[in-house]
């Protein structure tokens, strides 16, 4: 059997790709294929055993009946020292790097999914885009997106136009229920009229964008002020608060299970928050919130939490960290592969690129 490619690309950065690989891993695996992965740009550095590698990647690896060895899986991974090499132009050979990696992790295998860059863009300074990768590797590309509101598809008309017939699909993730009449009605008629395949539409879910109280305690490196024994509520969502106490109570009520994020020194926007469905409050500038709301979040069971970044950094740091879904959950992994299997046509996707059991 010929071994065959599929290289897993995004038109933007969050729209689940990872999760998307690993759900696609589990269920060719499930028909009796032999399925490798291999990430050729990580930009989740971690190190374990002494190999630099990617975060997903590692986990993702390890879940293969067969994994491949840790240093190969993952062999170009984003770090200051890699950016400043690469920009003095001596970052060294890293496509052969990649070269020899590739055929490491695919050696024995019937299908290898690659999973590429985060956005069209990312690593095209070291020849390593989304288009680089599948003409070194031979692979075809299996395009992620996640629409916003009921938009056109530019994104996937534009990633469709430059990878021309190297691209075997289009999956559009996370979509919410409002969208699904426009993209089945409007969006998928229009993209097959141009030969552009749509084989799945996976809904959203909040449990998988959720993310604990804990969790954003980590991330944010805070400091936890009340009710420390409710770091482990789930937080679905988060709010900035920046507009009076009347507004604020109005525009919180909006959302359910959610973070707030609001200045230290904003004790009536604090006040409001905790008169809704608020999960925690994260309080920015390093400014300590005053006694009373102190006290009145420790009563609910609201931890307040204390960050020393300003708000517009706390909300991108919350930004990565719910786009990103946390693939060691268990739950939330065998999730994703569930609402996989039951929203992509996955007989369409293997004869799309041309896989046999």
């Amino acid at each position: 059997m010929t071994m065959h490619s599929i290289l897993v690309t995004s038109t933007a950065a969050y729209s689940g790709k990872s999760g998307l690989s690993l759900a696609l891993i589990a269920t060719l695996a499930a028909r009796g294929l032999d399925v490798g992965y291999f990430k050729p740009y990580g930009a989740m550095p971690v190190t374990v055993d002494g190999v630099l590698t990617d975060q997903d990647a590692l986990y993702i690896n390890r879940t293969l009946s067969r994994p491949a060895p840790a240093e190969v899986v993952c062999p170009v991974v984003r770090t200051q020292a890699l950016i400043e090499s690469a920009l003095a132009h001596r970052s060294g050979d890293l496509v052969g790097a990649v070269g020899d990696a590739f055929r490491t992790c695919s050696e024995g295998r019937d299908v290898m999914i690659i999973e590429g860059p985060s956005d069209p863009f990312q690593a095209s300074s070291i020849g390593l885009a989304g288009p680089d990768l599948a003409a070194m590797l031979g692979a075809r590309v299996l395009l992620v997106d996640r629409l916003h509101g009921s938009d056109l598809p530019d994104a996937v008309v534009c990633e469709s136009r430059r990878l021309g017939t190297v691209l075997g699909g289009v999956i559009f993730n996370w979509v919410h229920e409002s969208q699904t009449d426009f993209l089945t009605g409007r969006v998928m008629p229009y993209l097959a009229s141009r030969q552009i395949p749509v084989l799945g539409m996976i809904p959203h879910d909040t449990a998988l964008s959720s993310v604990t109280v804990r969790e954003i305690v980590e991330a944010l490196s805070g400091a936890v002020l009340s009710a420390d024994d409710r770091l482990d509520e789930p937080v679905e969502t988060f709010m900035v608060g920046a507009m009076g106490q009347d507004k604020a109570l109005r525009f919180f009520r909006r959302k359910a299970r959610k973070a707030v994020i609001t200045g230290g020194d904003r004790a009536d926007v604090q006040l409001a928050a905790l008169e809704t469905n608020t999960r925690c409050i994260i309080l920015t500038g390093n400014l300590p919130p005053s006694s009373l709301v102190l006290s009145r979040a420790e009563e609910l069971g609201v931890p307040i939490l204390l960050v020393d970044t300003d708000t517009l950094t706390a909300v991108e740091k919350m930004e990565r960290l719910m786009g990103h879904t946390r693939l060691h959950d268990a739950a939330k992994a065998g999730r994703i592969r569930e609402m996989f299997e039951r929203s992509v046509d996955v007989d369409a996707l293997m004869k799309a690129f041309d896989i046999v059991r």
